[in-house]
C-alpha cells in the first residue's frame, strides 16, 4: 500500500501542477484525481508532463480511467518506470 510517506517528492510536484483543489500538505495516495481537478484534458497534460520530465513512456495498457483514479494507483502505474534519481531531482 502506498502511504503519502512514499509518494516522492518530484512525483508529488509533477501531479500537484496539474491539480487546481490540491493542497500538498494533504495530498494523499488515497486522493480522488478527479475530485482534485483532473479532468481529461489534464490526463493528457499529466501524461506528457510525466514523459517530459520522468523520460518515461507509459505503456498503452496503463492509460486507463483506473490509473488516473488516485494518487495511488497512478504512483502504483509510473513508480517502476521512473529512475530513482529523477525523483530526486524534480
Amino acid at each position: 500500500m502506498v502511504t503519502i510517506m512514499n509518494l516522492p517528492y518530484g512525483f508529488r510536484k509533477t501531479l500537484l501542477a496539474h491539480l487546481p483543489f490540491a493542497d500538498d500538505a494533504e495530498l494523499g495516495p488515497a486522493d480522488d484525481l478527479a475530485a482534485l481537478g483532473l479532468d481529461s484534458m489534464g490526463v493528457v497534460q499529466l501524461l506528457a508532463d510525466l514523459e517530459e520530465t520522468f523520460g518515461l513512456e507509459l505503456p498503452d495498457e496503463l492509460i486507463t480511467e483506473e490509473t488516473f483514479a488516485t494518487a495511488g494507483s497512478l504512483w502504483d502505474a509510473v513508480g517502476d518506470l521512473i529512475p530513482r534519481e529523477l525523483l530526486l531531482d524534480a
